[in-house]
């Protein structure tokens, strides 16, 4: 051999030419694979999954209920689940309310949290999956604790999460689940708005 001529690695013949066929078809295939993928997303065809339209990191200012956070930016409302109701001047709180409450304030006064937020609700608050200073997602620890029920919208994140979190809740008769008698703070709302 000279030396500066480079030489093929492999014999020119059928073996390369079906060896590049197989990679150029694998090629083909990989890049309609991707673009189905990219159709059935972006086209609506795939099940609707929220996408968050704001992050932030913040100190809470307070936290007035077992669901909602007040920080600078805005009232917050977690998504995915809903807590009992406080007492609200003449009107009776739901059993486990100040309990739900107080898990929340502990957790996410002790620092600045990150906020994921996914839009916002009918009220104009923001729905938010929040993250306390330690990595725990306090909507999932709130209904893993049994301090509130999954209540899963289409603006719901990690659902499969928050309804094995209330699973196992209930499995182990933990916060709300303990009780004999239990009602949803969805049913307790309309209950106390009807005359």
């Amino acid at each position: 051999r000279e030396v500066g001529v480079v030489t093929s690695p492999c014999p020119p013949g059928p073996g390369l030419s079906r060896a590049l066929l197989l990679s150029a078809l694998a090629l083909l295939t990989g890049l309609l694979l991707a673009a189905g993928v990219i159709l059935f997303v972006t086209l609506g065809w795939a099940a609707s999954v929220p996408l968050p339209t704001r992050v932030f990191v913040a100190q809470p200012e307070r936290v007035p209920d077992g669901d909602t956070i007040i920080y600078a930016q805005g009232s917050c409302r977690l998504v995915g689940l809903d807590s009992p109701e406080r007492k609200k001047g003449q009107q009776p709180g739901q059993p486990m309310a100040e309990d739900a409450f107080k898990a929340l304030r502990d957790e996410a006064m002790r620092g600045p949290t990150t906020v994921i937020v996914y839009g916002t609700d009918k009220y104009g608050r923001m729905l938010c999956w929040v993250i306390d200073h330690a990595g725990y997602a306090l909507n999932l620890m709130l209904v893993e604790s049994g301090f509130g029920v999954a209540y899963l919208t289409d603006r719901s994140p990690f659902a499969a999460g928050l309804l094995e979190a209330q699973r196992r809740a209930q499995a182990e008769k933990r916060g709300i689940w303990s009780l004999p008698k239990h009602e949803a703070p969805e049913a307790y709302r309309k209950r106390m708005r009807e005359p």
